[in-house]
């Protein structure tokens, strides 16, 4: 649900982490993780440079437990996690106790489909744990979908072609 995903969010893992998942990129936000994400300052992202501020060294790694592995119910913690984050950022922007209570019961009451449904999407061979393999695999159909050139980096060329980038994940 991260409405404050680090990078991602866009962890989504996008990313970030309930509301990430299917939304959609806005040039201006394309633009915002190129400036966040360029390690190299060429003004452009490759996919290493992507994986690494998406998972590598992302501090909301949804591997919760350090196995090597991720399983839905890593990511509900995950989604907990980023719903307290929502919850106080709620707050400071005024938003009432009934509005913050609404948003936390649905969130609570659609963390584990949500979970299940980005582990299916990522999970290739079918065992409900997302190994590195099939997560590398997973950033890879992100990366490509911002990278609406197809010339191995996200740039504002990528911005200029679209309005907005879907991410189907």
């Amino acid at each position: 649900m991260k409405i404050l995903v680090k990078p991602l969010i866009a962890s989504v893992l996008v990313i970030a982490c309930s509301g990430v998942y299917a939304q959609s990129y806005s040039g201006y936000k394309v633009k915002k993780m190129i400036n966040t994400m360029d390690d190299s300052g060429d003004k452009k992202v490759n996919f290493q440079e992507f994986y690494e501020e998406t998972v590598t060294d992302n501090d909301d790694s949804f591997d919760v437990n350090k196995d090597g592995y991720i399983t839905a119910g890593e990511i509900v913690i995950e989604i907990k996690e980023d719903l307290v984050q929502t919850i106080k950022e709620m707050r400071k922007q005024g938003v009432s106790e009934v509005n913050i209570n609404k948003t936390i019961a649905q969130e609570l009451n659609t963390a584990e489909k949500e979970a299940e449904a980005l582990i299916k999407k990522m999970d290739a061979d079918g065992d409900n744990l997302v190994e590195p393999s099939e997560l590398e695999a997973f950033k890879h159909k992100q990366f490509d979908a911002l990278d609406v050139n197809h010339d191995g980096n996200i740039s504002r060329k990528d911005v200029k072609k679209t309005k907005g980038f879907p991410i189907r994940q």
